[in-house]
């Protein structure tokens, strides 16, 4: 009987929820496998709105370059869209990257009628005649200008943001049926604000400019930043002066909301200016020690953690962290290991009462955040 109602239920545009799983594409993969692991998702999905937000030179284009690249790897035909708001594409960088500049539109606009309008018109004509188009990116929402903008007077006597709070909200609705009708990936890069209230910087200290319309419709954000510490530079060789030439830097992301998984992971990776995401080996065992994964053995004649001894899984214990993180750099098969351990990692810190919430009151406002 219940098979009949659901029949008749899904005869105009509804769908059985168990369908869209059947039906959903594997996941994209990022070059960076803490990355992957934050993600909750195995990377980023298709059909599905990431915001990458931070303040300037963190590596949110760039993040977005090989994205996009992988994309074409992935599928020969692939063509990616790249909005272009503060006309600052690099296809010298694109290329470094692995991407395929025959396969990608540029589109070099801050009108807002040429960017969402066009998502929600031509672009959405051509993608209904077969086109395929299989990526978007808007870099960034911050440079758009908007009508507001326009119709002021045209000099530095213009009035300062505030615009698109009031725009943004009917501009993504446009886009965001698209996106998921089509299984789009979909990168909105913004940029950033300092938070000048110091209680709250400690808490968040990027806020997001034009309102809430944008994290209302993005499925994860992720808040990228570039390390400025000694250990957050990778340099090499030396400049004219005689210092270090730096050559990259770290980059650390944290997944501040998550529709599609656990929200609140964070990773780090190391940028290479010529050759992207590097060292993910290192990066690997980074991940597996501050989860646990790769531990101190207890002695099984006291119950005590041997702190100069370092373990994974069944494998023998190793003598010094060095001595370990060689060995998981020398394997790539331990390396697997290691992120399917991490995969199916679960805090058992966070304790639950009987109903299915955190114990602790504070946890649960972290948890919500």
């Amino acid at each position: 009987m219940a098979n009949k109602w659901m029949t008749k239920m899904v005869s105009d545009f509804g769908i059985i929820a168990s369908e869209l799983k059947k039906n959903a594409l594997p996941p994209l993969p990022t070059r960076s496998p803490s990355l992957t692991w934050a993600t909750d998702a195995g990377g980023f999905l298709a059909g599905k709105i990431y915001c990458l937000y931070g303040p300037q030179q963190a590596g949110k284009s760039l993040l977005a370059y090989m994205c996009i690249a992988d994309i074409q790897k992935r599928d020969p035909e692939a063509i990616g869209v790249w909005f272009d708001a503060e006309f600052s594409f690099s296809p010298e960088l694109f290329i470094k990257m692995g991407g395929d500049p025959d396969r990608l539109i540029v589109r070099k606009t801050n009108d807002p009628l040429k960017i969402f309008d066009y998502i929600g018109g031509e672009m959405l004509e051509l993608l209904q005649e077969g086109a395929p188009i299989k990526a978007i990116v808007i870099d960034s929402i911050k440079s758009i200008r908007y009508p507001k903008e326009v119709n002021k007077k045209q000099s530095t006597d213009m009035l300062m943001g505030g615009t698109g709070a009031a725009y943004l909200p009917s501009a993504l609705k446009m886009v965001v049926p698209v996106v998921s009708e089509y299984n789009l990936f979909t990168f909105l890069i913004q940029q950033v604000s300092i938070e000048i209230d110091q209680m709250k910087a400690m808490r968040n200290p990027y806020v997001l400019p034009d309102g809430q319309a944008l994290k209302h419709a993005a499925d994860m954000m992720l808040e990228i930043t570039k390390l400025d510490t000694k250990n957050g530079v990778v340099e090499k060789g030396e400049t004219l002066t005689g210092s270090a030439a730096q050559v990259g830097h770290k980059v650390r992301v944290k997944v501040k909301k998550n529709r599609l998984g656990r929200p609140a992971r964070v990773a780090q990776f190391t940028y290479h200016y010529d050759n992207g995401i590097v060292d993910t080996a290192n990066e690997v065992f980074d991940l597996a020690k501050s989860l646990g994964i790769v531990f101190h053995p207890s002695n099984p004649d006291t119950g005590k953690e041997n702190v100069q001894m370092w373990q994974f899984g069944n494998y023998d214990p190793i003598r010094g962290e060095q001595n370990m993180r060689n060995f998981v750099a020398s394997d790539r098969k331990v390396q697997s290991e290691i992120m399917t351990a991490c995969d199916e990692f679960k805090d058992e810190s966070v304790q639950l009462d009987g109903n299915g919430f955190v114990n602790d009151p504070e946890d649960a406002v972290d948890l919500a955040d």
